[in-house]
């Protein structure tokens, strides 16, 4: 018998500034986080605030609490070069995968599991 296998190594979601939400963010990717042990958000065209990074250190937060261990980590895509500076400057860096784009990150990703499986 033949299976089908999923690879669920990601889950990307992309960040809007369409129109205000009543529910955080980190209340809306929630339901996302059991998905993969690798979160991606497409960024592309959203202005970093306080508000803004505040949401996405509580949502490290849970995704940490769920998943734990240093291989599972969030992405940021498609940052502009103001986004990627204050993310940078309050060293968020640090907790958060910075990429250009979705294809670095899952690049990245199987080239880190092709190396733990040598």
């Amino acid at each position: 018998m033949k299976t089908l296998q999923v690879d669920r190594a990601y889950t990307l979601l992309r960040l809007t500034d369409n129109k205000p939400s009543e529910v955080t963010l980190t209340d809306q990717v929630a339901p996302y986080i059991e998905q993969a042990k690798r979160l991606i958000l497409d960024v592309d065209g959203i202005q970093f605030n306080s508000m803004l990074i505040g949401e996405l250190v509580n949502l490290h937060r849970l995704f940490e609490r769920h998943w734990g261990g240093a291989s599972q980590r969030i992405a940021l895509v498609n940052l502009t070069p103001s986004s990627r500076a204050v993310m940078e400057r309050v060293r968020l860096h640090d907790i958060f995968v910075l990429a250009d784009s979705v294809a670095d990150v899952v690049k990245g990703h199987r080239a880190l599991s092709k190396a733990s499986a040598d």
